[in-house]
């Protein structure tokens, strides 16, 4: 099972669009995925707030502030989940 962290506020636009990429894109791809959120202050401190949101899929990083493009997120799915 993949596992997506993202770090960040559910308010942010650019979260939900980070949020909803992965959802989506797993789910199109048939693959199991777990998504863990965090967004405590105690949590999100340890970063910069420009660096935010941040997204990790499997531990590693994939983006920070902006939301990756669509074939971005499926590649790198897809290469986690081989």
């Amino acid at each position: 099972m993949l596992t997506a962290t993202l770090y960040g506020t559910s308010s942010c636009r650019r979260y939900q669009k980070m949020h909803k990429l992965v959802l989506d894109e797993a789910a199109r791809l048939n693959l199991p995925i777990q998504v863990n959120e965090i967004s405590e202050t105690a949590e999100l401190v340890q970063f910069s707030p420009l660096s935010l949101p941040r997204l990790y899929i499997n531990g590693n990083l994939v983006a920070t502030q902006n939301p990756p493009k669509v074939e971005q997120i499926t590649k790198i799915l897809e290469q986690e989940n081989a």
